[in-house]
This record gives structure tokens, sequence and C-alpha cells, in this order.
């Protein structure tokens, strides 16, 4: 268990765990279309990414993580999967993922690389833009693989290298960006604009899910990889405007970031609910705006929920 993580990072995650359900929520209302649905997509699983490797700086903590996602995983996963059997859904396997569990699967095997990647480091003191270039090359590369959703092996490639990015990033930053470093941060998300801008316009929002391969969407392998490419360079943009924006200071609501696994996992229980708050004819924006009360809604109610559950983080904020 990771005790005493700073208030920065729980209140990070607490914007994360936040996007993951408005991202749920809105489709719920057909609002995939929407520029605020197309960002979230960019950019908050590959940030979820990077929070996840600050926690994979050794091998103890990889094998522990490793063994904690695998643990619940199994579980939950088998039991929906005997529910989908018993109601006739004959395809559904404990090795393909379902819905948003795939993050569960993601997180043990980007666990065991990161495992890999520390017992290396232990011995090795240089390589890391190596590794980093490595993982970006097998990211662009695995789009050409008919890996779909076993395993989830698709999303677990594309995004390792955002988790390589945190395991190798200087602990300080989990105690919040100094100023300067936020004013880098924000400068880096400025540069983003261009391939973000292109991303918006071009790329089909279902590309940003980076579960399909590229002949899902008809494109060739380089096409795919540029395509890829250039989200990617979004989400990076993006990541470094939120790792800027958010605060250090503890707020009254950090501690739900402390623990996001009961909004994690209950939250689909609560989204038919978000098909009440459908807005046909009305402006897009107070749509996207309803939808995201709901769903700080439903991640302070499953956090109360779950206070019962072992977390898979155990998380005190600083006083």
């Amino acid at each position: 268990m990771i005790k005493n993580r700073c208030t920065y990072l729980c209140n990070l995650k607490l914007l994360l765990i936040v996007l993951v359900v408005l991202g749920h929520s809105l489709e719920q209302i057909q609002a995939q279309g929407s520029i605020v649905y197309r960002i979230i997509y960019l950019f908050h699983m590959p940030l979820f990414a990077f929070v996840t490797g600050l926690h994979l700086k050794t091998v103890q903590k990889c094998l522990k993580q490793a063994r904690a996602a695998l643990f619940l995983y199994f579980p939950v996963q088998g039991v929906i999967v005997l529910g989908g059997r018993l109601a006739g859904y004959s395809d559904m396997r404990l090795t393909e993922p379902f819905w948003h569990l795939w993050y569960l699967l993601s997180l043990c095997l980007w666990a065991l690389a990161a495992a890999a990647v520390c017992f290396w480091r232990e011995r090795h003191r240089h390589g890391h833009v190596i590794l980093l270039l490595a993982a970006a090359v097998c990211s662009l590369l695995c789009g050409a693989l008919p890996l779909g959703r076993f395993l989830s092996l698709s999303r677990t490639v594309c995004f390792f290298p955002f988790v390589l990015l945190g395991a190798f990033c200087p602990v300080r930053l989990q105690e919040g960006p100094s100023v300067k470093c936020r004013f880098a941060l924000a400068a880096a998300g400025g540069l983003g604009i261009l391939p973000l801008w292109a991303a918006l316009r071009n790329v089909p929002y279902e590309f940003f899910y980076q579960a399909a391969g590229y002949d899902s969407f008809s494109l060739s392998v380089p096409e795919g990889c540029i395509i890829r490419g250039i989200s990617l360079l979004a989400a990076l943009s993006l990541g470094a405007l939120a790792l800027a924006a958010v605060p250090a200071r503890k707020l009254p609501v950090t501690k739900i970031g402390g623990d996001t696994l009961p909004a994690y996992l209950l939250h689909i229980v609560f989204l038919p609910l978000a098909a009440l708050l459908r807005t046909d004819g009305r402006n897009e924006w107070s749509a996207v705006f309803l939808i995201g009360v709901f769903s700080f809604a439903v991640v302070l109610l499953s956090w109360e929920l779950g206070r019962w559950s072992r977390p898979m983080y155990t998380v005190t904020p600083r006083q």
C-alpha cells in the first residue's frame, strides 16, 4: 500500500475519475460527437497511465500492484462473464475485459513490464530515452496487429509509453510541480495546439479508444501510425496542461481522489440514470454541464458506498 500520498496526486486522480465517469455518461445521451467527449478521450486514459507509472518505480511495488490488479480483475470479470453466459451471451470470455475492466488487466500487464524495466534500471543507469523510444514505436506499430480486445493488449501497448514517463518522472513531481514547472508544462501544452486541432477536426472519436487496429478504420499502417502519433501528441499536450492546472493544496474533496477504486467499479450502476438528462434540442454545453454535475455526484456517491472496501491504494492526504 502507498500511504501519505500528497494532495496534488489526490486532486489529479479526482479530476481523472470524474472525466472517466463524464465520458461514459455522455455516451448515455448519445453525445460522443461533442468536442468535450473527444477531448476527454484524447487524454484522460494516457494521463491515468502516467499517474500509474508514478507508483511503479521499484520491482517490489510493481509486482505488488500486478498481483492486486489481477486478484481484483478475475473475480469481477468472472461474475460478469457468468452472468452474461446465463443471459445467453456466449461470446463473453475472461480474456476479453468487459467495458471499463480493461484498465485492471492493462494495469497488471503494465506493472509486470515496469518490473522488468525496474530490474534493468537497477543494473543500468542510462537508456531511459531508448526505452521510451522503443515503447513509442511499439505503440504506433501495434495498431497493425489484430490484437482487438484480447487481454486488452491494444490499449496496453498503446498507452505504455505514458506509464514509462510516469515511472521515469522525478519523485518530487508527486508533491506538486513548482511554479517554474507549471509554466513549462503550460508552455509545452500550448505547443500541442496544432496536433490537438488536427485530431479534433479529422479523426473519428472511436479511434481515441485505441482498442482496435488500423484496418478497422480502413487505414493503411503508415496512415494509422501518423494519426495515432498525432493523437498521442495531443494527449501529451492536454496532459501537460492538466498537470499545470491541478492545485497542490488540500480541497474539501481531495480525499475522494485518494481512493478512486469505488467510483471506477461502481459508476456503471448509475449510468442508465444519465439518459434521463438528455436535452434534445437544447444547447450542447447545457447538456455537458448537467452531465458534469451528475458525474461528480456519481463519483461522490460511489466513494461513500465504497468506504467499506479496501482500495487498491490506501491514501491519506497530507494535512
